[in-house]
């Protein structure tokens, strides 16, 4: 740490904070090049977290540091999305245990290999689904972090259940998760939900989301239309052997149909 600081290393000092990953694309762009990069690690500046994707030392870097790197400097448009979001949020309380938490990131996006790399006490599970014609602002929170004033792109909570339940598996167990995190959503706004429901392109995703709205009523559904929605033709498979809900055309649990 003996090296003088010039005016390029306090630069960097002064733009991106500890514990935040540091692609070596971005270092190249704002003007480090690779030589300059190995001195500032070689004097104790900048820490080698994996190939091609550098931090500063003292704070470490978890997975919203990799995250804020891949959104603010490599700028690529993957979110926090599904239960993550929720979680993040502090409305997913029925989480499965894991020996390493799960983080949902959504996007179409390439990902840049040094993400992967940067894996240790969490696992990235990549969504590539696109659910939406358009992407209402409503759909989009920007959530604090203790990086300074670096926020994380996430889906509000309402786009996050609408991931969520696009995914929903067969079972009855996975009906019984999604709908126990959407029984949460008592604080939903009204218009994003309206927003989100004609934009959303996955018919299965918008009869959950309006079944178990009409399951739980929450205050705010008496301001939807339900009406206004397209929600496709035809039946849908989401639980096995479960019983056809003849409103919404979807097969659900006998627990839920009998109520």
């Amino acid at each position: 740490m003996s090296t003088r600081k010039d005016d390029k290393l306090n630069r960097l000092l002064t733009t991106v904070p500890e514990g935040v990953a540091i692609p070596s694309p971005w270092l190249t762009a704002n003007g480090y090049s690779p030589q300059l990069v190995r001195k500032y690690v070689q004097s104790g500046w900048l820490v080698r977290l994996a190939s091609r994707v550098y931090a500063r030392p003292g704070e470490p870097v978890g997975w919203e540091g990799a995250l804020l790197g891949l959104q603010r400097l490599a700028e690529v448009r993957l979110h926090l999305g599904g239960v993550s979001a929720l979680q993040r949020q502090g409305l997913a309380h029925y989480l499965p245990l894991a020996d390493k938490p799960v983080i949902d990131l959504w996007g179409q996006a390439r990902v840049p290999g040094w993400l992967d790399a940067l894996e240790g006490a969490y696992f990235w599970d990549y969504h590539r689904r696109r659910l939406f014609s358009v992407d209402p602002p409503a759909g989009w929170v920007a959530l604090p972090t203790n990086k300074r004033d670096w926020t994380l792109r996430a889906s509000a909570p309402e786009r996050a259940i609408l991931e969520v339940l696009s995914e929903v598996g067969e079972s009855e167990s996975a009906f019984t998760y999604a709908a126990e995190l959407f029984e949460g959503m008592t604080t939903a706004r009204p218009a994003a939900v309206t927003a989100l429901l004609q934009a959303c392109t996955h018919h299965k995703a918008k009869r959950l989301f309006l079944f178990l709205a009409t399951y739980y009523h929450p205050a705010w559904l008496k301001r939807l239309d339900l009406e206004t929605f397209d929600l496709g033709h035809g039946r849908r498979l989401v639980t096995r052997g479960g019983r056809l809900d003849r409103r919404f055309e979807i097969t659900v649990p006998e627990d839920f149909h009998a109520r």
